[in-house]
This record gives structure tokens, C-alpha cells and sequence, in this order.
């Protein structure tokens, strides 16, 4: 009878116990998803700011007839501008990966005007920021 009960207070506690760390994985799992979703969204928010950062320094290069450093700033511009679509896609924000895609465009012909030493290459890095402007308040 002492043993019985032995094993009832053991089960008791073990049941408890697993329910004590079912609630904790819940509990932490959810913070765990709304912690990463903000991650996500400081990730993209800091990847379109470098693209507007770097379309800037492109526009101030072509001012100062320096269409090489421009070409460079284009090319630096591509990967962050590429990874907010990719995100914005994985997300399903398709008006938002068609801006960004529209805005790459727009830079990929800036950089190629550049490379002609072409100034209308600054219209189409204006055009960039335009699209990326559109984009994100969708």
C-alpha cells in the first residue's frame, strides 16, 4: 500500500512535469515566432534602406561626372534590392516584388547608361527609388 502510493506521488510529478514543459515549449515558442518575424522585418527594412543608400551615392557620382564609382554603387545596390524581393515573395506580397522588380530593372539600366557615360543614367536611378518607394508602401 506505501509502495502504491509511492507510485502514484512519483506518476503524479512526472505527469506535471510534462505538463510544466509542454506549456514552456508552447509559451516559448510563441515569442519565438513574433521575435522572428521582427527580425525578418528589421532585416528588410535595413536592406532597402542600403539599396536607397547606395542608389543615392550613385546619383551624388553621376553629378560629379564619376561614372565609374556610380557603376560600382549600381552593382552594390543589386544584392540588397534582391533579397527584399526575395523576402517580399516568400511573404506572398506579389505588388511589393513586382515594385522591387521594377526598381531593379530601373537600376540595371542606370548602371548600363553609366557604363556609357550616359547621364540619363541618373533619371533611371531616380526611377529606382520611385519603384522602391511604391513598393514599400504597398
Amino acid at each position: 500500500m506505501i509502495a502504491m502510493r509511492g507510485i502514484k506521488l512519483v506518476l503524479t510529478g512526472l505527469v506535471a512535469l510534462v505538463v510544466v514543459l509542454g506549456l514552456g515549449f508552447a509559451w516559448g515558442a510563441s515569442g519565438r515566432i513574433a521575435a522572428q518575424r521582427a527580425v525578418d522585418d528589421t532585416k528588410q527594412q535595413l536592406d532597402l534602406a542600403e539599396a536607397r543608400g547606395r542608389l543615392l551615392e550613385a546619383r551624388v557620382s553621376l553629378y560629379n561626372v564619376n561614372f565609374g564609382d556610380a557603376q560600382r554603387q549600381f552593382e552594390d545596390a543589386k544584392a540588397p534590392l534582391t533579397r527584399a524581393r526575395d523576402r517580399y515573395q516568400q511573404d506572398g506580397k506579389r505588388d511589393a516584388a513586382e515594385g522591387i522588380s521594377a526598381a531593379l530593372t530601373h537600376l540595371q539600366e542606370a548602371q548600363r547608361l553609366a557604363a556609357r557615360l550616359d547621364q540619363n543614367a541618373n533619371n533611371q536611378a531616380s526611377e529606382a527609388l520611385k519603384a522602391i518607394q511604391v513598393a514599400t508602401s504597398k
